[in-house]
């Protein structure tokens, strides 16, 4: 019979009295679903059944697995959530309630995903942290029947499964419901390469195994020589998780041959303390890999996995991966926060003390529901700031913190707290002072100091070529700091970053380009919006391109034509000259045009056409306009050299701190000299460095300018 697994599992763990109520719960739920049927042509009831048997392989208590029975009673059936009160209390009704709210919201969704749905299915899970459970078993179940489905409808499902239920599963730490998840969702979305996939493993999976075993039972034999009592099993890596890290091989020039981590061997012990003890034994049998040993016992994952991780080299020069954990973590690592929900854990009055700190992020979209009105703004901070893979920091205390992966220390100040963000002066990492736009790396010890002065955060801070802030929030933060100000204040800044970004674009006659930045608004509220930071400088960089093209052809009265991409070696050999091919070009030593400028060809004496920026000012004084010739670059971006000139108030390691600036860019210095002024203090720096195009140009020229001691920067004409 269907319910054989259930009830066999929960009279394994439940008392008679229990298991008595969970088997009412299902005599009700199949009489209200008497008559329905899947799309299998099975029996409604089996669904339930099996979403309360996932349910109930976890242990968890007889509130949860009845939930699940009933959770598609309302929602199917002429029963109501007065019913199931009556029935079985207002808790197990509530969570149902919950439950058919999120399915309505989730087969919205479906039919169409757009940011309203997904924000309301999102909200509805993380009101209760049961309603995820329950309805990410409700998930296993149906993608383990998507075959049953139209191809259309089951790879809607399973990249829906891959984008949110599998993330948010992993999020609770509950990583064999995950793995369970992507692999049933990848079978459907990707058959030819789960397929492949799944043909690579299975290639060289015997010689595996074997070698796993010998390695368990040397393992085994080891620590009972020394009386420590442990469980050692293999566990194979999910099939979505090796064609992702096949992917990243390949960009790397490498193949699945150089994939080690295909069977890693976990060892399981009773206590913590036995963990490190096992570490030393295993190193004793074999040679441990340099820098492949991570301590998450000490410093935790962001979902507070914890396991002892080491890779050694074994007598037949493989290498293997050990995890080593205690039987308490390694429930964890399996279930996450369902392990909270377990019948033993549930009879005390209290959850572990451990459970707000799992669940902290449900509180945090709450907020998020609560602070952001935009949908879009939603969804970019779910994604960026809770779904999104983590480090973790810690305060000069000793308190744990855990942020996104490329966070800063002002993404750091805005978790803390709103107003120590916005007066953020300067921040301390591993007692050492480092820029804001520093990315933070796990243990990292950061230390925050405020400003005196209440001047509020810099609009450069949403300025996202300057890596300032990584997390929606912070950049929410920001960006409703700059709303609340004075509308005349905002039009001031706003000019002023306008005015900033013409001058580091090295934009001749301003007055004529600046009624082509604004396009159709007015002045006045085209500032304001970007004072506000409604109008990113990026944004503004484009609309400068943009016009420039239009103004070389307006200039020219030349048709636009589509010109071919062609990918050469050297700047000029890149550049597409309309009706020319096979003729000598070269780039004009007066304006040093690089990849990304808007340019023009000029034919010159020699029949060699010169490639000059659109606004060079030496085109003006060319008689020949018919000589003049449409330009455009091919699609490569090669390097080519830029001259910059930099005015600052000297100071010990200023050199340094700019050529920093330049490698963080990955680009290299061709030359560099300075002129110091004994008589004020200050020095004129300038260098060449080669460059691939002016979006880089233009963040290095933000980048020095926002170096300290720095106050003036310009590229050399």
């Amino acid at each position: 019979m269907y319910t054989d697994n259930l009830i066999n599992k929960i009279e394994s763990y439940l008392p008679n009295e229990e298991v008595s109520k969970i088997i009412g719960a299902f005599e009700f739920a199949k009489d209200a679903h008497e008559g329905q049927k899947r799309k299998s042509g099975h029996d409604f009831i089996v669904h339930p059944v099996e979403v309360a048997t996932h349910l109930a392989r976890l242990e968890l208590d007889p509130t949860v697995i009845i939930s699940g029975l009933l959770h598609d009673v309302i929602e199917d059936t002429k029963i109501n959530a007065k019913d199931i009160q009556n029935e079985f209390g207002k808790e197990i009704s509530e969570i149902v309630t919950a439950l058919t709210k999120l399915t309505n919201d989730e087969n919205n969704l479906i039919q169409n995903v757009d940011q309203k749905n997904m924000r309301r299915f999102l909200v509805s899970m993380a009101k209760d942290v049961r309603v995820i459970i329950i309805k990410l078993a409700d998930r296993l179940h149906n993608v383990e029947t998507l075959e049953y489905l139209d191809l259309d409808k089951r790879k809607k499902i399973a990249k829906e499964t891959l984008s949110i239920h599998a993330p948010l599963a992993q999020k609770i730490g509950m990583n064999d419901l995950k793995w369970r998840l992507e692999d049933e969702s990848f079978k459907h979305l990707m058959p030819d390469k789960f397929k492949m996939t799944k043909r690579l493993i299975s290639q060289k999976r015997e010689e595996r195994e074997i070698t796993t075993q010998k390695m368990i039972n040397q393992i085994n034999n080891h620590l009972n020589m020394f009386n420590i009592k442990a469980e050692v099993t293999g566990r194979p890596k999910n099939l979505y998780s090796v064609y992702n890290k096949l992917q990243r091989y390949k960009q790397l020039g490498r193949n699945f041959s150089d994939i080690e981590d295909l069977i890693a061997i976990r060892v399981v012990v009773k206590r913590k303390e036995d963990c490190y003890i096992v570490l030393g034994k295993i190193h004793d049998l074999w040679r441990p890999i340099a820098g492949s040993f991570d301590d998450y016992i000490a410093s935790p994952k962001e979902n507070y996995y914890q396991s002892l991780h080491t890779v050694v080299m074994n007598e037949s020069n493989q290498k293997i991966e050990f995890q080593i954990r205690s039987e308490k973590m390694h429930n964890f690592a399996e279930q996450g926060v369902a392990s909270h929900w377990k019948y033993k854990d549930s009879i005390e009055e209290s959850k572990s003390e451990n459970f707000s700190k799992d669940t902290y992020w449900l509180k945090d979209m709450m907020d998020f529901e609560n602070e952001i009105i935009e949908d879009s703004e939603y969804l970019e901070s779910i994604n960026n700031d809770i779904l999104s893979d983590k480090v973790i920091v810690y305060s000069p205390k000793n308190d744990i913190f855990t942020l996104p992966i490329g966070s800063t220390p002002l993404d750091y100040a805005y978790s803390l707290h709103t107003d120590l963000g916005h007066s953020c002066q300067a921040s301390f990492i591993n007692g050492a002072l480092k820029p804001l736009n520093t990315k933070l790396n796990n243990g990292d010890t950061v230390q925050i100091q405020k400003s005196e002065d209440l001047s509020g955060p810099e609009l450069d801070w949403l300025n996202d070529s300057l890596g300032y802030l990584r997390t929606a929030n912070a950049k929410n933060k920001v960006k409703a700091w700059f709303k609340k100000r004075e509308r005349n204040e905002n039009i001031e800044r706003g000019e002023r970053q306008i005015l900033r970004t013409v001058r580091l674009s090295n934009i001749e006659d301003s007055e004529i380009i600046m009624p082509k930045i604004i396009e159709n608004d007015s002045y006045e509220n085209f500032a304001y919006k970007v004072g506000t930071g409604e109008i990113s400088n990026q944004k503004i960089i484009d609309v400068i391109n943009k016009q420039q093209l239009e103004e070389t052809v307006r200039k020219m009265n030349l048709v636009d034509e589509k010109v071919e991409e062609s990918i050469e070696h050297n700047p000029a050999s890149s550049v597409l000259i309309m009706g020319e091919d096979n003729i000598e070009k070269k780039i004009a030593n007066c304006c040093n045009a690089v990849y990304g400028d808007e340019i023009v060809g000029y034919k010159n004496s020699s029949n060699e056409i010169v490639i000059h920026r659109i606004m060079c000012s030496r085109l003006r004084n060319l008689e020949h306009t018919n000589r003049f010739l449409p330009a455009a670059w091919g699609h490569s971006k090669e390097l080519a050299p830029t001259t910059v000139l930099i005015e600052a108030y000297d100071r010990v390691g200023l050199i340094r701190d700019i050529t920093d600036v330049v490698w963080g860019e990955k680009t290299n210095i061709h030359s560099i000299n300075s002129q110091e002024d004994d008589t004020n203090g200050t020095c004129k720096i300038q260098l060449t460095v080669y460059t691939r195009d002016l979006g880089q140009i233009i963040r290095l020229l933000g980048k020095m300018e926002s170096t300290p001691g720095v106050y003036k920067v310009r590229r050399v004409k």
